[in-house]
């Protein structure tokens, strides 16, 4: 079976910068409830976020249509501008594209445009991902590691782009604030080669759903679009879980939590993260590249994850030998990558 690595990451970001206290202010007015909004904002621990349209310009979409019309312009060059950088010098070794995305509809899909756009071979296979969530940058990792292991000499390419902002609904639940402040628009891409060399070994996967927890995260799809589903108790569900499907993963390879020298998880909020290290034991430091990220970007959904491998990757300071990637969406989904970093 063909060893497969993880070379390039890279993460693209539309121009519209909305910082954490312009973003409460503006959902405050919409909501009329400031001291919960703002409580809310402080508490994600966002410095800032990215739109791909200005807020008074999101303001103005109204049906399905209009936000879908959004999606199906501004998505397909973000995609690209993500995936650009990671690319190999010889376009032709790649032979699939996973691609992964939930917030918006388009059939044909972008991923279906970047084959051309790229320069890639009309041969080249599509894994189009769009049912599972802020998961679907892991799966599309997987679902590509699993091709690439057939076929020595082949690259694959796996790229998330989402546009959460086009789920924007003014008031609502506790939920929809949450998400308002939380989410944010984003692409990400990486690059993965069969054979020896340097990089990010994938060693093996999993992927576990959550009995009796469909509830707890989603879209519900309306007249008025995508509106979010994002259940308070999800962080409390989903850690003990997690914990538990990382465990049985590391027990396949005689490892265990202790071993692992970084842990690459999805920045979906403050309390997914300290959960998660809390139920298996480890620091912050071991996540900082997930922390940062939010930090300066939000959850940017299935592309997030690109984010924080991009930075993974160039982290020099890095430690060497066994990481955790985990992602988690819709079902609900706990999506997992063990990888070992060889210099």
């Amino acid at each position: 079976m063909e060893s497969v690595r993880i070379t390039r990451a890279a993460s693209a970001h539309p121009p519209f910068r909305l910082d954490r206290d312009e973003g409460a202010a503006r959902v405050a007015r919409l909501a009329g409830d400031g001291r919960r909004v703002a409580a809310i904002a402080r508490g994600t621990r966002i410095a800032s976020r990215r739109l791909a349209l200005a807020p008074a310009d999101l303001l103005r979409l109204d049906s399905i249509g209009e936000r879908n019309a959004a999606y199906r312009r501004l998505a397909p060059p973000l995609a690209r501008e993500a995936a650009a950088p990671v690319l190999p010098a010889d376009v032709s070794r790649i032979g699939v594209v996973a691609s992964s995305s939930c917030t918006g509809y388009a059939l044909p899909g972008w991923g279906a445009s970047l084959v051309g756009e790229l320069g890639l071979r009309a041969d080249t296979a599509r894994l189009p991902i769009t049912e599972a969530g802020c998961a679907g940058g892991a799966v599309a990792l997987a679902r590509a590691t699993d091709f690439l292991r057939a076929r020595p000499g082949a690259a694959a390419l796996a790229v998330a782009c989402e546009l959460c902002s086009l789920a924007f609904h003014p008031g609502g639940g506790e939920g929809n604030l949450t998400a308002s402040l939380l989410f944010a628009d984003g692409a990400g891409a990486a690059l993965l080669e069969n054979g020896p060399g340097a990089g990010l070994f994938v060693v093996d996967s999993a992927s576990v759903l959550i009995p009796a927890s469909e509830h707890l995260l989603g879209f519900d799809l309306t007249d008025r679009g995508f509106y979010p589903v994002l259940d308070r108790q999800l962080a409390r569900v989903l850690a003990p879980a997690a914990a538990g499907a990382v465990r049985c993963l590391l027990r396949r390879h005689e490892l265990s939590a202790d071993s692992v020298t970084a842990w690459l998880l999805h920045p979906g909020g403050p309390r997914i993260l300290s959960g998660l290290a809390s139920a298996l034991q480890f620091d912050d430091s071991r996540a900082r590249w997930s922390w940062d990220s939010l930090r300066d970007f939000g959850n940017t959904s299935s592309a997030a994850i690109f984010d924080v491998l991009a930075r993974y990757l160039a982290d020099e300071a890095a430690p060497p030998g066994p990481a955790v990637l985990a992602a988690f969406g819709p079902g609900v989904a706990v999506e997992l990558l063990l990888l070992d970093r060889r210099c």
